[in-house]
């Protein structure tokens, strides 16, 4: 999502800037890379697919996309239906000039259409190569990711100090609950105490959940990226864990349905 077209957001990376990051993410040792059809409309993908055949061999690497959302105008770009399935799965495939894709999700639960025709339309693009695995990109998101977008720059500035916190209605409606800046505030005196960035305390968090081997992190500046690598040496005890959960006031879901 970071890397892409400014007329989507505002905030994105055009492709210039994109690939010195993804070169880096590479040397880093990070094998894992997930983008989405509707990410600035197929830009984010056609940045991420030429990024990824200079720098990296294709079968080291780890590449998900996603189906649902329209791409462009016009009849059936839409949903989760056999014939946008499919059609959206040849269109990720030509903009990331790949032969196949590791991880295909469904980016959205669509309720017009009936879950056995989208999984067996998923499971016939895996059948035919196009896909290895499929997955689902849908649920709310938790607390930890308020601290994932704040700390944009080096210095210390308010949480709603980037572009992306003034201007991304999104966030704002999934984020900005008074008990979420009392959860940063916590957040913020942990990783002081440790010598470490908050953003870096968070990854830390989250990465003490089963099932949670992989966060990601959607890095706009080269430090952030270094800075997350780093957070996988960080631990977190019993009692830091608990006081970043305890204030934690489930949000209403929104833009999943």
């Amino acid at each position: 999502m970071t890397y892409g077209d400014t007329k989507w957001r505002e905030w994105v990376l055009n492709e210039e800037q994109a690939r010195p990051i993804i070169k880096r993410a590479l040397e880093l040792g990070i094998n894992f890379f997930d983008t989405a059809d509707m990410y600035s409309l197929g830009v984010s993908e056609e940045i991420t697919g030429r990024a990824l055949n200079d720098f990296a061999i294709r079968e080291e690497i780890v590449l998900a996309t996603k189906v649902f959302h329209a791409v462009s105008d016009g009849p059936n770009q839409k949903g989760l239906s056999r014939k946008h399935i499919f059609d959206a799965c040849d269109a990720s495939l030509k903009r990331l000039n790949m032969d196949y894709i590791d991880l295909y999700q469904i980016h959205r639960w669509d309720k017009e259409t009936p879950i056995e025709e989208t999984m067996e339309a998923l499971h016939d693009l895996v059948k035919s190569g196009k896909v290895r695995y499929i997955g689902a990109s849908t649920g709310n998101r938790t607390k930890a990711d308020i601290q994932k977008q704040e700390q944009e720059k080096k210095n210390e500035q308010s949480e709603t100090a980037t572009i992306r916190a003034q201007s991304d209605q999104f966030a704002h409606n999934l984020y900005y609950q008074d008990s979420d800046f009392e959860i940063v505030e916590r957040l913020k005196q942990i990783a002081q105490k440790k010598g470490v960035k908050p953003i870096q305390t968070a990854l830390a968090w989250i990465l003490t959940k089963k099932g949670v081997n992989a966060p990601i992190i959607g890095a706009s500046k080269m430090y952030q990226l270094e800075e997350a690598v780093e957070a996988t040496k960080i631990s977190l005890n019993a009692e830091e864990i608990n006081a970043l959960e305890e204030l934690y006031t489930p949000h209403k879901v929104l833009g999943h349905s």
